[in-house]
């Protein structure tokens, strides 16, 4: 019995000695962590604030700190989802600004469901005249396939993605596979864009789960805002 209770206490000893080291670790390296997580955010942000239909940026004071960001805080709560459909979701918290224009630049964090798992974007909106689609950046898509639909990172094939006008995004986005098309002279797929459908076949071959992902995370974007009253 006493070897029992001297195993039992050396044991223990070993899991509160243990605990104290992995907080210790979790203290001293959680400051890096949140920094890191914030560099990458206002990263994004900054590049979804990029002028999809002219130069420069949309507004003329970015972001750099946390606090900055907190200002622009248009809606959040405590279960990180705002909205969500079948297989889209927009997460908390969504911003807004107002330029010196008058533009109303709403930026969600959106996201589906890709071939490995959930493809989460940062994605930005523009309510002038009316609502359109501006820009995205693709933050989180590490299961899918590299070569295929990883390439959903890539410039050449997010910049496919905007600018999306008021009647594509009413008419919903979709990648052309799924639109029945194929749109071949770079007028056509501008013309394609306007409709609300995306040219990706030529770019991601064998690959259309992941970019159906980005079109729906940007639909329930559209309709999260449309929810809020944004769009009459």
């Amino acid at each position: 019995m006493k070897e029992y209770m001297k195993t039992g206490l050396i044991l223990m000893l070993f899991i509160v000695i243990s605990g104290f080291i992995v907080s210790a670790v979790y203290v001293s390296t959680k400051p890096a962590i949140d920094n890191a997580e914030l560099q990458a955010k206002l990263k994004a942000i900054k590049k979804v604030l990029e002028n999809s239909k002219g130069e420069g940026l949309l507004i003329s004071n970015l972001p750099n700190t946390s606090e900055e960001l907190n200002k622009a805080i248009w809606d959040s709560n405590d279960t990180g989802v705002l909205y969500s459909n079948a297989n889209s979701k927009v997460y908390s918290p969504a911003y807004r600004y107002v330029n010196e224009n008058g533009q109303e630049i709403y930026i969600l964090t959106v996201s589906s469901i890709g071939f490995g798992g959930e493809v989460i974007s940062v994605v930005s909106f523009v309510k002038d005249n009316e609502m359109y689609f501006n820009n995205l950046e693709v933050i989180s898509y590490s299961q899918e396939t590299p070569g295929l639909g990883a390439n959903i990172a890539l410039d050449n094939v997010k910049n496919r993605f905007f600018p999306i006008s008021y009647e594509g995004l009413l008419n919903g986005v979709k990648v052309n596979k799924d639109a029945g098309v194929l749109l071949n002279s770079p007028e056509e797929i501008l013309n394609g864009k306007e409709k609300g459908i995306i040219q990706t076949s030529d770019i991601m071959t064998g690959a259309t789960i992941t970019p159906r992902a980005v079109a729906n995370s940007i639909n329930a974007g559209f309709d999260y805002l449309k929810s809020k009253g944004v769009i009459q």
